[in-house]
């Protein structure tokens, strides 16, 4: 019975033969076969391999010594047939498949091409490679090819580079196609380019996509001339036969193709405005680059290979910008998944507790994350503008409003759309950890769930969590009834220590039944001498103190120290940073005298004054064991930080934001206006409370152990949160804390009824 089978890629003009037919494949990459028939392929007259006839095969299966394995694709022979293959494709650009000429045939003719020169090179892949580039047989037949003529692009046709063809191998064997540099057209007349990878088989596929700053290309960055092209080709080898450099994903922060276009999806890069090649002002968090994004979801929504349906995944900025696109509704967003995410650019990103985080947005700059852009860059100045609003309503139209033009914080009133928010838990999540929870409890689908994480970067990677990540999206954009929702919607990750921990599944978040419990501080001295860090440790127990007490500190900080940046913070050998824990004051707890498991939101409540008219005020939880030793909640440390003595959990207030709104604050979580009117300097002398969120945090303070409070007037620790330094209220002046039957202060922290340990 005469069969079609289709050559991967597709490859089309390559000419094969079996016992029965011939010819040359077709526009689609179809040969002709019959059942029990070998298949030779063919470049001229010479084979480059053979294979039982099937309805789809690729290069990779045609060379006996690979027959397929993805972990053969460094094979010189088959890499050196790969680099001619391509080569001859009409356009060069490795992309949209491979079509040759049929007049390549006559021109290669009866050349005896030899992929694989000596068994003497076994095991010497550069040797034998070169030596297939420095073969006068193949130097002649590109110049042949040359001088005919036979490409669309007049420029010298060079052989393709062993990485862009193992890479290209890698896709046709995988089922993927790529398609680079996309226009996608927008609403107001511009465009954005991106990087399609579809699924080869036909038929309509649902859409996962991204859209950022970051650049499309693999790893980050944008491809803008032919060297780049080579340098990002070299990359993406590397990351498949090794990965030397230890990437975590394909492309920053967005999934990876080898992983979900198999399983049925799309991939879309896409480069928003200002980014890349893609034209326009770089406004990463502003309306426009919103709606850039909405248009480019209704344009995958409505393509001739698209179901229709398009769910957003990323981590960081990636997942921030889902909800400020989700905002305007798309009527093709059918799921999310946010990993490590914000939704009040605010409170959780730009002034955290009303102090400016002036590290994450230059942290971009100094590790060349952004700005990814072919040409000159074209860029709001937010940075300017972040420092000169220092007020959630300082100017709304520009900055923290719903559809602000630099900093959006999107109203999430009206957004349905399923959701699943991952909150990290490692020394990096003080940066998004309280965003995930936020996004969780402010996004009113009925249709959510949350996971708190070790350990986000490998963890977003790893099998266990795309598994769950497709499974959620099977079923919201494939309509498979599998059962993923069914599953509580609350997944904790409880940290015991040195990177241990149990899975905790809850059904509501913050958890119902969670004990709002309060340690008392008392600035009574401890008698308590404990880590060697410092010996003037205060008192602290579940019972209010019976005597007033103060107890101040100077609020002085060396510069060296304050000015700190990310590579000053890892605590290796050549840091001049003092031990963060060395400043203002700490309060010990006894002994507890059971376990504790903390889950969700904890507060501290002082009573402050100071000799100047504001103060920063640093809360950092930290557990201290039997041995008087700081436990490592952080466990093994990721993305080339190594932050030692990173607290259980912190929380931030400049003293004149204190003003609560109380339409926003709860039992668990006291919320600020942050609001212009609201602002109230300190007056000398002046004792006024303060409340503090401590950011959503899980924890198991054992029995035996101590729970350990630092106020400090700045720790210059952490990673996305170095906050500005004001030496008008730090150099030469004391803050005071104040405790006592008129003065009760505390931190209260969620105890959680431990279930069953797995």
């Amino acid at each position: 019975m005469l069969r079609t089978g289709v050559v991967a890629g597709p490859v089309s003009g390559i000419k094969y033969e079996t016992p029965s037919c011939s010819g040359l494949t077709n526009e689609r990459g179809e040969f002709q076969y019959r059942d029990g028939e070998r298949v030779a392929f063919l470049l001229g007259e010479t084979a480059i391999g053979t294979l039982m006839g099937a309805p789809r095969v690729n290069l990779t299966q045609m060379v006996s010594r690979v027959d397929g394995s993805p972990h053969k694709l460094k094979d010189p022979g088959l890499t050196n047939i790969a680099r001619l293959v391509f080569t001859l494709d009409r356009e060069g650009a490795r992309d949209h498949g491979t079509r040759i000429p049929a007049e390549v045939h006559d021109i290669i003719g009866d050349r005896p091409l030899d992929f694989r020169r000596d068994i003497a090179f076994a095991g010497r892949e550069d040797d034998e490679i070169q030596a297939f580039t420095e073969d006068p047989v193949v130097v002649s037949l590109l110049a042949d090819l040359n001088s005919a003529g036979v490409f669309e692009n007049r420029t010298p046709r060079q052989l393709c580079s062993p990485a862009a063809a193992r890479n290209e191998l890698r896709r046709n064997a995988m089922g993927i196609r790529r398609f680079r540099d996309v226009k996608i057209p927008l609403s107001n007349g511009s465009h954005l380019y991106a990087d399609v990878f579809r699924p080869a088989e036909d038929g309509e596929h649902p859409v996962i996509m991204g859209c950022g700053v970051y650049g499309k290309a693999f790893n980050h960055h944008s491809i803008c001339d032919d060297a780049d092209l080579e340098a990002h080709e070299q990359m993406e080898d590397e990351y498949f036969h090794g990965n030397a450099d230890g990437l975590p994903w394909e492309n920053h922060e967005t999934v990876n193709t080898a992983v979900w276009v198999p399983n049925g999806y799309t991939v879309i890069r896409v480069d928003g405005p200002g980014s890349g090649k893609s034209p326009g002002t770089l406004a990463p968090w502003g309306i426009a680059t919103a709606e850039a994004y909405k248009d480019a979801i209704e344009w995958a929504g409505e393509q001739p290979w698209s179901n229709g349906n398009v769910g957003l995944w990323g981590m960081s900025y990636l997942a921030v910008t889902q909800h400020a696109v989700a905002s305007l509704q798309p009527a093709h967003l059918k799921a999310m998944v946010a990993i490590g995410t914000d939704i009040d650019l605010y409170e959780q990103v730009a002034y955290n507790g009303g102090i400016l985080n002036e590290e994450f947005f230059p942290h971009w700059y100094r590790n060349g994350l952004v700005p990814a852009v072919c040409g000159e860059l074209n860029a709001v100045d937010f940075l300017k503008t972040m420092r000169d609003n220092p007020f959630k309503d300082s100017d709304p139209e520009a900055i923290f409003g719903p559809r602000a033009e630099v900093f959006m914080s999107p109203d999430m009133s009206g957004v349905t759309v399923p959701l699943w928010a991952v909150a990290a838990t490692t020394h990096v999540s003080h940066l998004h950890q309280l965003g995930s929870s936020e996004t969780y409890l402010g996004t009113p689908t009925p249709h959510k769930k949350l996971d708190f994480w070790e350990d986000w970067l490998v963890k977003s990677y790893a099998e266990e969590s795309v598994a769950d990540h497709v499974a959620f999206f099977d079923h919201w954009l494939k309509g498979i009834d599998n059962g993923i929702m069914d599953k509580p919607p609350i997944r904790l990750e409880i940290r015991t220590g040195k990177g241990a921990s149990y899975i905790q599944e809850e059904e509501e978040w913050p958890i119902a039944r969670t004990r709002y419990t309060k340690w008392f501080f008392d600035a009574a001295p401890s008698d308590w001498s404990g880590d060697g860090v410092r010996g003037d440790f205060l008192r602290m127990s579940p019972t209010p103190p019976s005597e007033e007490a103060r107890a101040s500190y100077s609020a002085e900080v060396r510069l060296a120290d304050a000015a700190l940046g990310p590579e000053s913070l890892r605590g290796d050998a050549e840091s001049t940073a003092t031990d963060p824990r060395t400043t203002g004051v700490s309060f010990i707890s006894d002994p507890v005298t059971e376990d504790h498991v903390l889950a969700g939101y904890g507060s501290v409540k002082l009573w402050v004054s100071a000799d100047s008219q504001d103060m920063d005020i640093y809360v950092s939880l930290r557990v201290i064991d039997e041995k008087n030793r700081e436990v490592d909640y952080s466990g093994p440390t990721t993305m080339g930080l190594k932050t030692a003595h990173y607290p259980l959990a912190k929380g931030w207030l400049k003293a004149s934001h204190r003003k609560l709104d109380l339409a926003r604050s709860t039992e668990y979580a006291p919320k600020h206006t942050h609001l212009k009117a609201d602002h109230a300097p300190l007056n000398e002398g002046e004792v006024v409370p303060v409340e503090i969120e401590l950011i959503p945090h899980t924890g198991v303070v054992r029995k035996g152990h101590r729970i350990r409070i630092d106020i400090q007037p700045y720790d210059g620790q952490g990673h996305g949160t170095h906050h500005a330094y004001d030496p008008s209220y730090h150099t030469g002046t004391t803050n005071t804390l104040h405790t006592g039957p008129d003065h009760t202060a505390h931190v209260q922290l969620p105890v959680v009824p431990r279930q069953s340990q797995r």
